[in-house]
């Protein structure tokens, strides 16, 4: 075998080969999961409270395949109501979903943290983890246009109605896969 076959086969070989990757992706630089809602001596008002759904896209590479995501996220409450005393709980869960309409079902469910917030009188109150993606929604992640958003609930009561601002600080979804050169 001359020496042009021979660089043409390893050629082909190395095209044929993939090499793995991770990659985070912030959602949070094209969208927006932070706002207001009430909290009273009746609980959370609107209870739950859904924030989305958000869509993302992007334009997805024939050359990258993709076979996991994990989410990293983190949101903090504060009051904005001075002299008010809180008890009880929020809960904040963050939903990933091929489409719109079925966002907010269990299965789309991604993450859930919860958080005492009797401490929401004195300074931030945060939520956050990890959390890995379901296959389904690594697909919907790989077809380049994908919904997200969150829904804050809880037994959380106050001594009179006050402001909670929730802020989304992270929302990372880092990526596993291969691409091919």
């Amino acid at each position: 075998m001359g020496k042009k076959w021979f660089w043409l086969l390893a050629a082909l070989g190395l095209a044929a080969c993939s090499i793995p990757f991770s990659y985070t992706v912030n959602v949070l630089e094209q969208v927006n999961l932070s706002g207001t809602f009430t909290v009273g001596q009746g609980g959370i008002s609107p209870n739950p409270k859904d924030i989305g759904p958000v869509e993302v896209s992007y334009e997805p590479d024939s050359r990258v395949t993709l076979s996991g995501a994990t989410l990293n996220y983190k949101v903090c409450f504060r009051s904005q109501t001075p002299g008010t005393s809180f008890s009880g709980t929020l809960v904040y869960a963050a939903y990933l979903s091929g489409d719109s309409a079925g966002l907010f079902t269990e299965t789309n469910r991604l993450a859930e943290g919860n958080r005492d917030i009797s401490a929401l009188s004195s300074g931030p109150v945060c939520v956050e983890g990890t959390a890995d993606v379901t296959p389904a929604q690594v697909q919907a992640i790989a077809s380049g246009r994908f919904y997200v958003g969150a829904r804050i609930s809880g037994s959380a009561t106050s001594t009179q109605e006050a402001t909670i601002r929730y802020d989304t600080e992270r929302f990372e979804l880092r990526l596993s896969g291969s691409v091919r050169p």
